[in-house]
């Protein structure tokens, strides 16, 4: 094999390297357990080198050819494993080579589509469970929570539980999971349509005593949101009353309301100041550009300070960096006040424009 491979090695066709490391791939995994450490060594020299200079399709061909493999060298399998998501992907959910640490490494620094594939892997650990949610997209978090072989820690079900508001998939399939704790339980109950409760409560039905519990405290827990609720909307109409008549300057609602992280009161206060419909200010708020949001607060005259707890709220809600909000801020101080406000001015002509139509 090794004066061979070392031929092979030596042919410098563009257009036949990726033939040439199919016929290498061949010869190495066809009869592996015989193989010597210098052979292994060689075959990963010459597979790193060969990877360099094959296309994307031969390096998607040899990864799906090798993920399978425990003779895999881990530095070919790293290598493949943080290429382009249709090479990287059959290594990091079917490799039996790569460890816990490349993956929570991984989930540091690679894409979501990569993460979303190690979250499909046959069988995960909770410190890779762990990396994934702190690091991961829903998407990833739905893989997670649907995979029946990932080990999911306390500390990992009470993150999703606390992001599960809304998002139906993710009620869903955490309702569904055998190994939910306790305390998740409690907590996503409250959140979960008819059919999700019943569900829930289910895994529990050999403890009717728990069964009841968690029923119980899911009947009082939504009447207290109500309540809640109720309050929270009578508090914020007489905070809009107080600013338009002067009683409470504008940024200083503002950041009262984003301090209680009450990102739908602060966008219905928003709202009302610049006489926009809600929903317009709530797609401003949330879309990944915070361009429209910084001109419509900075057409209100809002201070940096109240900015820029606005975007810590935004950033939170969207899972983005905090660097994020930093670059805003920066851009947020440059801009002007009259251009925001003629912007504004010619969005709310649309609008009645729109209305009179």
């Amino acid at each position: 094999m090794l004066d061979t491979i070392t031929d092979l090695a030596r042919e410098k066709s563009s257009d036949k390297r990726r033939e040439l490391l199919g016929r290498v791939a061949d010869m190495f995994f066809d009869g592996a357990e015989h193989h010597s450490q210098k052979e292994a060594v060689i075959f990963r020299d010459i597979v790193l080198k060969m990877l360099d200079d094959v296309d994307l399709e031969g390096r998607a061909e040899f990864s799906e050819r090798a993920a399978p493999h425990d003779s895999l060298p881990s530095d070919v399998a790293r290598q493949l494993a943080q290429d382009d998501v249709a090479v990287a992907g059959p290594m990091l959910q079917h490799s039996p080579v790569l460890t816990d640490d490349d993956f929570v490494a991984f989930s540091q620094s690679l894409s979501p589509s990569h993460l979303a594939s190690i979250a499909q892997r046959e069988s995960l650990s909770g410190t890779v469970t762990d990396a994934l949610i702190e690091n991961g997209t829903r998407e990833v978090w739905h893989k997670v929570t649907q995979n029946k072989g990932a080990e999911i820690t306390s500390k990992g079900f009470d993150k999703l539980v606390n992001n599960a508001s809304g998002d139906q998939i993710l009620q869903a399939s955490l309702s569904a999971r055998p190994d939910i704790t306790i305390e998740a339980a409690k907590n996503l109950l409250p959140l979960l349509p008819q059919e999700g409760k019943q569900r829930l409560v289910q895994l529990f039905e050999q403890d009717s005593a728990m069964g009841g519990e968690l029923l119980d405290m899911a009947q009082k827990r939504v009447t207290a949101e109500k309540l809640d609720g109720r309050k929270g909307r009578i508090e914020t109409k007489l905070l809009i009353t107080d600013v338009k008549e002067g009683k409470v300057q504008l940024s200083d609602a503002i950041i009262q309301l984003a301090e209680a992280d009450r990102s739908a009161d602060l966008i219905s206060l928003l709202a009302a100041m610049a006489d926009m419909d809600e929903p317009l200010v709530s797609n401003a708020f949330y879309q990944e550009n915070d361009d429209p949001i910084a001109i419509l607060c900075k057409s209100l005259d809002v201070s940096v300070d109240a900015f820029t707890r606005v975007m810590r709220v935004r950033c939170d809600k969207l899972k983005l960096p905090l660097s994020a909000g930093g670059r805003s801020i920066i851009r947020y101080k440059e801009l002007d006040i009259s251009s925001s406000q003629r912007a504004m001015r010619f969005v709310q002509m649309r609008k009645n424009l729109g209305q009179a139509s």
